[in-house]
């Protein structure tokens, strides 16, 4: 029986190794590699589940997982923070938050109890910059009575949005192949600094239920992959030109917002190598931004280039939208 257990072990070991592997392939080559990075929480789960048992058991069995999991430390690092705050620097706030849902909540007959809702969660939380994706252009009334107090940019029927409470001075816009999808940017004086903050939603993987209906999902496994590969590699071009314009940008930049991809993704290393993800910084408890039956989904970030100082990092659980709201403090000062 054990060499039996220890046998789907070491396929549960081989599945972890390839999903290491995930961040280095590129989508255009193949999406198996990217399956494994999809499912990478639940394969550490499953392997440190291994660990722990072997240990209390048969130790010489542990060794395996044991050193198969300490080989993934900076993956773990991506899924799990374990970092303090720095309170002691004075910083502004960047939140970003994918409010999806409201599309449908704002339509109902009670529609303005949500709204309200909504209201009362950014007068609390008082963030100084919001990047707002998936905004509704029928629902922009609405918004102006959510974000009282802030600039906006753009003024306009786009899915992504700037809302600031410190002036603007230069904006623009990337945009992309959806109404939805595209980035905002914008440089944002802030107490005598200026940076260059991107408001971004990248491609989704239009994968109905991807999140809740797990026979659907073995039901229709290849269809979904091919699809989720597909968008997958819009994503890459997508933020190829991110990068590039963000690249002579003369201010510290911060980009947030729904990369609709996992931190073992080949997205998330395309950027990861030029900016510093908040979460990994800063970031504390499990790194998940998608209220979902999948465990640990995180797809939603905030990077900053490395002049710029990340003081904190939050995922705040609010219901409002099937997203979750991500706050990241930036130190006023840029490092020099």
């Amino acid at each position: 029986m054990s060499k039996l257990i220890y046998g789907i072990n070491i396929l549960a070991v081989l599945a972890l190794l390839l999903a290491y592997v995930s961040p280095y392939v590129p989508p255009k080559a193949t999406w198996f590699f990217a399956f494994f990075g999809l499912g990478f929480p639940f394969l550490l789960v499953i392997n440190a589940l291994f660990f722990f048992m072997w240990l209390a058991f048969k130790p010489k069995y542990a060794v395996m997982s044991g050193l198969f999991l300490a080989l993934g430390f900076g993956a773990i690092q991506r899924a799990i923070g374990f970092n303090p705050a720095d309170t002691t620097s004075e910083g502004f706030e960047v939140m970003t938050y994918n409010i999806g849902k409201t599309r449908e909540d704002f339509h109902y007959k009670d529609r303005q109890d949500k709204i309200d809702r909504f209201q009362r969660f950014i007068a609390n939380r008082q963030p100084d910059i919001i990047c707002i994706q998936e905004r509704l252009p029928k629902h922009l009334d609405y918004y102006k009575q959510i974000f009282l107090g802030y600039n906006l940019h753009p003024n306009s029927e786009t899915g992504t949005t700037i809302y600031s409470k410190y002036p603007f001075v230069k904006t623009g816009n990337l945009a992309f192949d959806t109404y939805s999808h595209n980035a905002t940017w914008a440089d944002i004086k802030i107490k005598g600094s200026i940076f260059r903050i991107y408001a971004v939603h990248l491609s989704s993987n239009y994968v109905p239920k991807l999140s809740d209906n797990v026979k659907e999902i073995w039901d229709d496994s290849k269809s979904i992959l091919d699809r989720y590969n597909h968008h997958a590699i819009k994503r890459v071009d997508q933020l190829k030109e991110i990068l590039a314009h963000a690249e002579q940008s003369p201010y510290p930049v911060v980009i947030s917002g729904d990369f609709n991809d996992v931190p073992q993704s080949y997205v998330y290393r395309m950027i990861s190598e030029e900016y510093q993800d908040a979460f990994t910084v800063c970031g504390k408890g499990l790194g998940q931004t998608f209220n979902s039956k999948f465990w640990g989904l995180r797809i939603d970030y905030s990077f900053a280039s490395e002049e710029a100082k990340i003081l904190d990092h939050k995922i705040v659980r609010s219901p409002i939208s099937d997203h979750y709201p991500v706050v990241t403090t930036i130190a006023l000062d840029p490092k020099t």
